[in-house]
């Protein structure tokens, strides 16, 4: 499965795997990663194999995370995100 470096960092920090997510954010890993073919790096970090999975699950979106308030959150942030994105493109064509 690939995921973006960045989400998966921001997924460990929401999971308090801070130690896990500084590591990955320093990391010479790609900016998409690919949990097979990094697993023994992420293993590496502190992870479980089957954490790398959930995470990567969450962070692309075909599960639902348990927390009421990380859902909350990430909603919060794509929300910010495409008003963002639709002034940006408001003052591009304009």
């Amino acid at each position: 499965m690939k995921i973006d470096k960045s989400n998966l960092v921001a997924l460990l920090l929401e999971a308090g795997e801070e130690n896990a997510a500084v590591l990955l954010a320093r990391s010479l890993l790609p900016d998409e990663i690919d949990t097979e073919r990094d697993l023994d790096t992420l293993v590496s970090f502190g992870l479980e194999p089957d954490q790398v999975g959930e995470c990567a699950e969450l962070a692309i979106g075909t599960i639902e995370p348990d927390d009421v308030s990380v859902r909350s959150r990430r909603d919060e942030l794509q929300e910010t995100i495409s008003r963002r994105w639709a002034d940006l493109v408001e003052d591009w064509v304009s």
